[in-house]
């Protein structure tokens, strides 16, 4: 055996063997990892974002309105996952994985019927895993006011009361309403017995 292990034939096959499958094996996995760590520095966080307010239209206060555009190129190891929290109140938003090149909106209710102008921190990290994390940050204008005007109420007018309608017992005739007679005009009443007698002459 010992004699097999020194035998100038089985150090050549067993050079052939390493030339042949342990170098090439470990060159490339030194390539890939080479390329991971090239392909990690390449990406850089390339981003856009921007936040706005408004009055809630239900009146629940003023809401911020946030939008993150994720500006890598499409890809797996390119999506990033955001959170979204105002400054000013502590309020934030999971606006969940956003993929390379994809754009995303999302409301923080602040409850607040007055803000002043403040900032929104965006926290970044890769949705795969990866290490590495970022932030950024985007400012909005202040809100005066988000109380309710309320609607004024028109006093309805009252109903006029109807008058009641008499009511007879039962077996007693209505009553039959005598019209108003007009002024007579040209009429000649003749009474037999009212003429005047003839004078007697002198």
């Amino acid at each position: 055996m010992k004699h097999l292990l020194t035998s100038p034939k089985f150090i050549t096959i067993s050079l052939a063997i390493i030339a042949l499958v342990v170098i090439p094996v470990t060159l490339i996995e030194v390539q890939n990892q080479t390329n991971i760590k090239q392909s990690a520095e390449s990406i850089l966080w390339v981003t856009n974002q921007s936040a706005s307010t408004a009055c809630a239209v239900d009146g629940s206060g003023a809401n911020i309105a946030v939008t993150f555009t994720n500006s890598e190129g499409p890809g797996s190891s390119t999506a990033m996952t955001v959170t979204a929290k105002d400054q000013q109140t502590g309020n934030s938003v999971n606006m969940g994985s956003i993929q390379g090149g994809q754009t995303k909106t999302n409301i923080i209710k602040t409850g607040k019927n007055l803000l002043n102008a403040g900032t929104v921190t965006f926290a970044l990290s890769w949705t795969n895993g990866q290490s590495g994390t970022d932030s950024r940050t985007a400012s909005y204008e202040a809100v005066d006011s988000c109380i309710p005007t309320p609607t004024p109420t028109v006093p309805l007018s009252p109903s006029p009361t109807p008058t009641p309608t008499p009511t007879l017992p039962p077996g007693v005739p209505t009553p039959t309403i005598c019209p108003t007679l007009a002024p007579v005009q040209n009429v000649k009443i003749i009474c037999p017995n009212c003429q005047l007698s003839p004078t007697p002459s002198s």
